[in-house]
C-alpha cells in the first residue's frame, strides 16, 4: 500500500500557555473566520476567562473536561478547597459558590456545643462536568446536554467530553458523534 504524506492546510498545532493562545487567538478571528478549536488541557490549565473570550464568535469548541482526574480531587472531602484559586480560576466563580455546588452542610450537636460539618456531594465528578457545561450555556448558544464520559479502567469516569457553538447544525453532528461512540 503506498504511503501518502498528509498535508494539514489551515491547521495550527500549537504548544504554549493555553490561556495567551487563546487570548492570541480570539483577537484575531473575525465574523467571516469560521474555526474548530479543540482543547485537551493538561490538568486545570484552561482558565474560564479564556473561555469566555470565544463568546460571540464562530467557534465550534470540542473540550475535555478533567472531572475526575483533578477537579474532583481538588475538591477535597472535608471542602478545605486549599487550591480554592486554581477552581475558581477554572469555574469562573467564587469560592462560596464552589462550595455551595459541591458540598453539604449540617450542624452535629457535641458535647458542649453545635459544629458545623462539610461534606462532599455525591456524585460529584457528574456534577462538575454539569457545572461546567452550564457555564458554557453563558457563552455559547448550543452545548451538548450530554457530553461523553471517558472512564479509565477501573469504570471510573476521568473526563467529560463536551461541545459547545453557536451554530445549531454543529451541536447536532457533534451529538450525532457522541452517540456513536457512546455504542
Amino acid at each position: 500500500m503506498e504511503k501518502k504524506n498528509l498535508i494539514l492546510k489551515n491547521c495550527n498545532f500549537i504548544c504554549n500557555d493555553v490561556n495567551e493562545e487563546i487570548k492570541k487567538f480570539a483577537n484575531e478571528l473575525t465574523e467571516k473566520t469560521a474555526t474548530l478549536i479543540l482543547l485537551d488541557p493538561f490538568g486545570m490549565q484552561i482558565n474560564w476567562q479564556s473561555i469566555e473570550l470565544l463568546k460571540s464568535k464562530r467557534v465550534d469548541l470540542w473540550i475535555l473536561i478533567p472531572s475526575g482526574v483533578i477537579v474532583n480531587r481538588l475538591l477535597d472531602k472535608k471542602g478545605e478547597l486549599g487550591f480554592s484559586k486554581k477552581l475558581e480560576l477554572f469555574f469562573g466563580m467564587s469560592v462560596d459558590k464552589i462550595k455551595y455546588l459541591f458540598y453539604n452542610e449540617k450542624k452535629e450537636k457535641t458535647l458542649f456545643d453545635e459544629e458545623e460539618k462539610k461534606s462532599k456531594i455525591d456524585n460529584c465528578i457528574a456534577k462538575i462536568a454539569e457545572v461546567y457545561i452550564e457555564n458554557l450555556k453563558r457563552i455559547f448558544k448550543y452545548v451538548t446536554e450530554e457530553p461523553l464520559i471517558l472512564y479509565n479502567t477501573k469504570n471510573v469516569p476521568i473526563y467529560h467530553f463536551g461541545f459547545a457553538s453557536n451554530n445549531q447544525t454543529a451541536l447536532k453532528i457533534a451529538n450525532q458523534i457522541i452517540e456513536r461512540i457512546k455504542k
